[in-house]
Order: C-alpha cells, then sequence, then structure tokens
C-alpha cells in the first residue's frame, strides 16, 4: 500500500469509530434515561433523533465550508464542537439540556461525508474501495464496541460515565488530525447554499415529528395532532416548490429523474428509518419485564445486541462481491423481499414471544438482508453518478438517510406510548397498584412499519437499470 493510504486511512477509520461509539453507547440506556427524566417513550426518541434532524440541516453548511476553507480545518472544528457537546450531554441535568446538547452533537454527523470526500480526493484509484470499505465498517466496528462496553459502564456506573470515557479518546482524535493528517486542498465555491431549503425541510420534519410525538396525549384523531399534519405537509409542499425553482437546490428534483439514482436515494431514507426503528424497539424489547419483554438489565442488552450488529460487518462484503455477478437490481430485489418477509414473520414472533434464542437467529438474518439492501444501493448509486457530481450526490444521500433516522425512533416512540398494557406492582395499604408499559401490539406494529417500508424499496427497485457506467466504486460501503 502507497504511503497517502497508510497517512490518511487510519486517522479517518479511528475518527469514525470513535463518533459511532459515542452515538451507540447511550442505545442500551434509553429506558434508563426514560425512567431517570421521568419522561414518556414519546418524548425519550428525541434523544435520538433530535441529533439526526441537527446532523441533517447542519450537514450540507459544514460539507460547503470544508470544501470551501479545507476539510481538516473544518474536521478540527467539528471535532472540538463535538467533544464539547458530548461533555455537556454527560453532565445534563434535565430532560431539554440533554436534547439540546444531543442536538449540538448532530455536528459530528458530518465527520463520516467529509472523510469519504477526503478519501476521493487524496487516494489512489486502485486502493479507493479498500479504504471506502475499511471506513464503512466502523459502522458496525464502533457498534460492536460501543453497545458491550456503554453497557456494562452504564451498569456498574451510569449512562453518563460511559459518555465521559469517550472524551480523552475525542480529544485525542483531535491531536492527532491537527498533528498527522495532511491538509487539504481549499478553494472557495461561488454557488451559494440552499439555506432556504434547509430551514423547510428541517421545520417540516420537526412538526411533524412534534406531532407525531404529542399524538397518543392529543389523540391520533384529534384536531391538534392533524394541524400538526397539515403544518408539515404544507412546510414540505413549500419546499418541493422552492428546491424546484432555486439554481442551488440542497436537493436537487432533477436527481429523481435517473431511476438508477432516484432508488438508492429514496431507499437511503427508508432503510434510514427502518434501522433506528428496530434498533430502538429491540432495546425497549430486551429490557422490558415480562410478560411483555425479556427483563434484561442494561448489560444483558448490550451483550445481546453487540453479535447482532456485527452481522452488518460480515453482510456488507458478502453482498458487495455478488453484486458484480448477478446485478444490482437481482440483489435488491432479492435482499428488500426477504426482509420484508422476515419483519412479517418478526411481528408474529414478537406477539408470541418465543425464545430469546429464536428472536436473535430472526433479527441477525434481517440485518444481514437488510445490510444488503443498504451496500447494494449505495454501490448503485456512486456507480450511476457522474464523477463531478458524485460528491453532491453524497451530500443527498447522507441528507436522505439522516430524514429516515430522524423519523425512526419517533414513529417507534409514538406507538409504544399508544398501545399499553398494565402490569402488576404490588399492594398499598391493600390496594393493588399497577404500572402501564408499552404492549407487544406496539411493538407489532412497530416492525409492521418497518416491513412496509422494505416493500416500497422492492417495489422501486423495479424500475432499475443495469446498464451502468464503469466507475471506480466501493462493494464494501454499508453507512453512507
Amino acid at each position: 500500500m502507497e504511503r497517502t493510504f497508510l497517512r490518511y486511512v487510519p486517522i479517518l477509520a479511528f475518527i469514525t469509530i470513535m463518533t459511532m461509539y459515542v452515538e451507540m453507547v447511550i442505545l442500551p440506556s434509553l429506558p434508563e434515561i426514560e425512567n431517570q427524566f421521568s419522561i414518556t417513550s414519546s418524548e425519550a426518541s428525541w434523544i435520538l433523533s433530535s441529533e439526526t434532524l441537527a446532523g441533517m440541516a447542519l450537514a450540507p453548511f459544514l460539507g460547503k465550508l470544508a470544501d470551501s476553507y479545507g476539510r481538516k480545518k473544518v474536521l478540527i472544528i467539528i471535532l472540538i464542537a463535538y467533544t464539547i457537546s458530548v461533555f455537556l450531554t454527560a453532565i445534563s441535568p434535565n430532560y431539554l439540556i440533554l436534547i439540546l446538547s444531543r442536538s449540538i452533537q448532530g455536528i459530528g454527523l458530518s465527520i463520516n461525508p467529509i472523510a469519504y470526500t477526503i478519501l476521493r480526493e487524496r487516494i489512489p484509484d486502485r486502493e479507493l474501495p479498500i479504504a471506502q470499505g475499511i471506513i464503512a465498517s466502523t459502522f458496525a466496528i464502533g457498534a460492536a464496541v460501543a453497545i458491550p462496553i456503554g453497557s456494562y459502564l452504564s451498569q456498574y456506573f451510569s449512562w453518563e460515565f460511559a459518555y465521559e470515557t469517550a472524551i480523552p479518546l475525542l480529544i485525542l482524535s483531535i491531536i492527532i488530525t491537527y498533528a498527522i493528517l495532511p491538509s487539504s486542498e481549499s478553494k472557495i465555491i461561488g454557488k451559494e447554499l440552499d439555506t432556504l431549503g434547509i430551514l423547510l425541510l428541517s421545520l417540516s420534519f420537526l412538526v411533524l415529528g412534534v406531532g407525531l410525538t404529542e399524538a397518543p396525549t392529543w389523540g391520533w384523531l384529534s384536531s391538534q395532532f392533524f394541524t400538526s399534519l397539515a403544518i408539515s405537509l404544507l412546510l414540505f409542499y413549500i419546499f418541493s416548490l422552492h428546491i424546484s425553482r432555486t439554481d442551488n437546490p440542497v436537493i436537487n428534483p432533477q436527481d429523481f429523474k435517473n431511476p438508477n439514482i432516484a432508488v438508492p436515494l429514496i431507499s437511503s431514507f427508508i432503510t434510514g428509518f427502518g434501522l433506528f426503528l428496530t434498533f430502538q424497539s429491540l432495546v425497549f424489547i430486551f429490557e422490558l419485564p415480562s410478560p411483555v419483554g425479556y427483563g434484561m438489565d442494561i448489560l444483558q442488552t448490550g451483550e445481546t445486541i453487540a453479535p447482532i450488529a456485527l452481522v452488518m460487518l460480515v453482510a456488507g462484503p458478502f453482498f458487495g462481491s455478488i453484486v458484480t455477478k448477478v446485478g444490482y437490481k437481482k440483489v435488491i430485489l432479492l435482499s428488500s423481499s426477504v426482509s420484508s418477509f422476515l419483519l412479517l414473520l418478526l411481528s408474529y414472533v414478537i406477539s408470541i414471544k418465543v425464545s430469546l434464542i429464536a428472536l436473535m437467529g430472526f433479527l441477525a438474518l434481517i440485518l444481514f438482508f437488510i445490510s444488503g439492501m443498504n451496500v447494494t444501493r449505495v454501490t448503485l448509486l456512486i456507480a450511476s453518478s457522474e464523477r463531478e457530481r458524485m460528491s453532491t450526490l453524497t451530500g443527498t444521500n447522507t441528507a436522505m438517510r439522516l430524514m429516515g433516522n430522524t423519523l425512526g425512533p419517533i414513529v417507534v416512540g409514538s406507538l409504544e406510548d399508544t398501545f399499553k398494557t398494565p402490569i402488576f406492582e404490588g399492594y398499598i395499604n391493600n390496594i393493588p397498584m399497577f404500572a402501564f408499559i408499552p404492549s407487544r401490539l406496539a411493538f407489532e406494529y412497530s416492525f409492521l412499519v418497518s416491513m412496509a417500508t422494505t416493500v416500497l424499496v422492492s417495489i422501486l427497485a423495479t424500475r432499475i437499470k443495469e446498464e451502468i457506467r464503469n466507475r471506480r466504486t466501493s462493494v464494501s460501503i454499508v453507512t453512507s
């Protein structure tokens, strides 16, 4: 391998692993945080969604700054702000400060796209697929490391301490980036950023998210919910009109005229939605008491989810290797169709509460095929893109994924607050006391919603055209 490869890839891989560690370390502790701050499941979903919504709004600005003033400079600024936000999250005294700190933390979601841009700028063509594959694998590696470590620290210390352990390593990331990573090219780009488009899109998702969060309290047929839905749709309609008329839209509607670009972009939203919905559902299923859940503690939950997350590390290279033999269309159709069938079975399996081993088997299979769908749609996007537009489409792809990441937890949190079941907790003065927890029906519906999204991917995949120009691509990308 050339010196350039060794100079860039290990540093960028370490940084992305650290950011993924921070993102996943909180996952097993969601039920504990919900109890600590006395919040509903819908409100707890914003612990994940606040970050992705902020990341969706910040990513285009930071990408433009990186292109204009140098990626190393901007990367260091992002890492400093990210480290501060992690510290603020760890010391959050209440729910509001926690959500604000997590929102600031959304700045870190720009690190991965900037890393890919640096690779495309610096790494030779013949080594680029390997470099992209290494950076892409950091999602599975970071999750596999963060979930068991985070659950152990949360179980025996606190979730705040689990966060604090990342701060020294993030500081180390800043020092390494400053001292070792070479400066990248900077050039002032004349095109104006679509600030209005970003604002309209973010507000649309924010209003929709608030409506879904409050729907269990307001009522799903209440005027308040339908008003929030109408405002969200109106904002999105105005956004659609805006991007069709502006010169440099945050999402270019022309991209959706090519099915080989439209399908991966829409699928990015769908898979982002489904993965976050599934992971949040799993944490509550594992930790809720019987008869709904499995009554695990935080450590047991982490030890259960971590091996499942490693499946994604295996699936990426496997599906990446077969796509060159059978084609994008067949792989996406197969992986999405099998995922839909397995999610349908999972909704039934949840209703009858099978053994933990059987449930883990189902989950491993589902994540295997969803990861296959993910890797294929990303490589299809890159293979179908003009080289000079690859950076722009990567940014659009990131925005679409973050939209899905934002809505997934909100939907499952709202379902958990809507469908409740009582559990007996004991007697006080001979009066039976009950607590209400999410019922199995909430998780059945969650997985049915996820199934519906993968069915949509199957339908979209029928439009894919196999005639693709030869381009340098990676067959291992799983997270972009």
